[in-house]
């Protein structure tokens, strides 16, 4: 089933006109934590639902109030949780202080409530990593740290089993909610992605998730070459016609002679070019350099989610673990609009990486060692 090593791209076609998550467009405007904006103007979406008025009978803020036309977008701030008494439907969430019900689909703002930690998938084991939903809200993907990757339907009430097919060095798994349609491989089209090692290399994999993992085998290239590639992340559409593109690590064409691993897109069509992207973090602009970023990416293509060592003003590691960034993205290019900040609601003095949303995007998943091993947590949107 396995394909061997290829020198030559193999076409990938995508299924156009199907959406992963169902976005509206986000915000133009670069990610802050102020609520300023950075010169890009945003675009004019609707605003969120409302179900009554601020909770202390005042007017609510209108500089990061989930609507895509209300500011800049907002990647963290003070903690807190949603009103009590405050109901909203499926795929909205209230924002702290209010009555208010916004769309999670919007993420101009992104706040979150006190992280949970999930227990059933993160005990009786060395160590969780690496939380990807499916397609509902309840099921889960993760690796288990001493044999490999693991599938729940529900991460709140059972820790679920090993994925058929699988071994104990896989990572990185990605189920999507409609298929790649690929050319050049034995599967005719693939939802579900992981990367595994061997022979001293990390490589993707592609595969048919139905009711389980059905078949899978070596992603084609540009996706693999004869070096690491590894923790794929996947917009189905990323262009105006539905096609998708990939973000993923690597460490071929490495500005080093060390072959630093780093981030990188293509899309999925044929022949089409891997380029790097350059991610600056913070405030001050500092370069990616880590040798995992874990990237994860929103259906349009336009909000990628990282995590990356903590670095000081100038640039160093501060040796005081890693944080959540997230970041926005021109779609067509993959090229980041601005500087990816740290997302300060979940972020702790450990080690906060490998983020996610959940499908309807109201809840950010991550693991993180903050209570001693690497479990899987869990922040509402607020």
């Amino acid at each position: 089933m396995f394909a061997s090593r290829i020198a030559h791209r193999r076409s990938w076609l995508v299924a156009g006109g199907v959406a992963l998550l169902g976005l509206n467009s986000c915000s133009g405007t670069a990610f802050t934590s102020d609520g300023s904006t950075s010169g890009a103007s945003a675009n004019s979406g609707s605003a969120g639902k409302h179900s009554g008025g601020n909770a202390s009978g005042g007017a609510s803020d209108s500089d990061s109030a989930g609507d895509s036309g209300a500011g800049a977008p907002d990647a963290g701030g003070m903690g807190g949780a949603g009103a009590k008494g405050c109901e909203c439907e499926a795929g909205q969430y209230c924002r702290a202080g209010t009555y208010d019900c916004f769309d999670c689909a919007e993420l101009n703002r992104l706040h979150f409530g006190t992280p949970e930690r999930l227990a059933t998938v993160s005990d009786n084991g060395p160590g969780s990593r690496f939380p990807r939903v499916g397609a509902s809200n309840t099921d889960l993907l993760y690796r288990f740290e001493g044999t490999g990757v693991r599938y729940t339907t529900d991460a709140s009430t059972s820790p679920g089993g090993n994925v058929r097919g699988t071994v104990e060095t896989d990572s990185g798994p990605l189920l999507l909610s409609t298929d790649v349609v690929s050319v050049g491989i034995n599967v005719t089209g693939f939802n579900f992605l992981f990367d595994r090692a061997e022979e001293g290399d990390r490589s993707l994999y592609v595969g048919q998730w139905s009711v389980g993992l059905a078949s899978f085998e070596r992603a084609p290239a540009p996706f693999n070459e004869l070096k690491n590639d590894y923790s794929i992340a996947v917009a189905l559409n990323a262009t105006t016609d539905g096609v998708a593109r990939a973000f993923w690590m690597t460490d071929r064409d490495s500005p080093t002679s060390l072959g630093t691993p780093r981030l990188v897109t293509a899309l999925a069509v044929p022949e089409s070019p891997v380029t790097p992207v350059d991610l600056a973090l913070g405030q001050a602009g500092c370069a990616a350099s880590d040798e995992d970023l874990a990237p994860w990416v929103t259906n349009d293509g336009k909000t990628l989610l990282v995590s990356h060592t903590r670095l000081d003003s100038s640039c160093e590691p501060n040796g005081q673990g890693k944080d959540i960034y997230t970041a926005l993205l021109q779609p067509t290019t993959g090229e980041a609009t601005a500087a990816a900040l740290p997302m300060s609601d979940v972020n702790s003095p450990k080690d906060d990486v490998e983020p996610s949303f959940s499908a309807d995007m109201c809840d950010l998943y991550f693991a993180s060692n903050r209570d001693g091993k690497y479990a899987l947590y869990r922040a509402h949107r607020r």
